[in-house]
């Protein structure tokens, strides 16, 4: 009895510890995707973007309004949005299998239609991993005060 207590002990342990290296490597992958993505806005990787949004992605955006992954390749596309730089501060990940939830808080400028701007943009994105690469496939983002 006691051999098969240690023993269940052990494998859920071990399987403890596979899950929590699995949940590093999502981390750093989703870490890795999160900093592509701001950099792809950046330079207008369109290639980019339209691989990292998922086909039923939708973005919120800061007054509200929800565009479809089209609609926001679209302005990096045509140049309406082009950030000078996108930073952001510590990112909160929580990965659940294929799926996570990445939580922070950008600061950002460049012109937007035509005008120059700076500020700190509270985020939430929804990932999914499809085909081995994580998607993004929701964004919501609220202005706020800072990191």
């Amino acid at each position: 009895m006691t051999y098969r207590l240690v023993l269940a002990a052990v494998l859920m342990a071990g399987g403890g510890l596979a899950s929590a290296q699995t949940t590093d490597v999502a981390v750093k992958e989703i870490t890795q995707a999160e900093d592509a993505w701001r950099q792809a806005r950046i330079h207008a990787d369109l290639d980019f973007l339209e691989a990292f949004y998922a086909k039923e992605g939708r973005i919120q955006d800061m007054t509200g309004a929800v565009k479809t992954r089209a609609e926001d390749i679209d302005v990096f596309r045509t140049g309406k949005i082009k950030p000078k730089f996108i930073d952001h501060g510590k990112l909160d990940i929580a990965v659940y299998g294929t799926a996570a939830v990445v939580t922070g808080v950008d600061h950002l400028g460049g012109t937007a239609f035509g005008q120059y701007g700076e500020m700190y943009l509270r985020f939430t994105d929804v990932l999914v991993k499809r085909d081995g690469r994580w998607q993004l496939v929701v964004q919501q983002a609220t202005p706020t005060t800072g990191f």
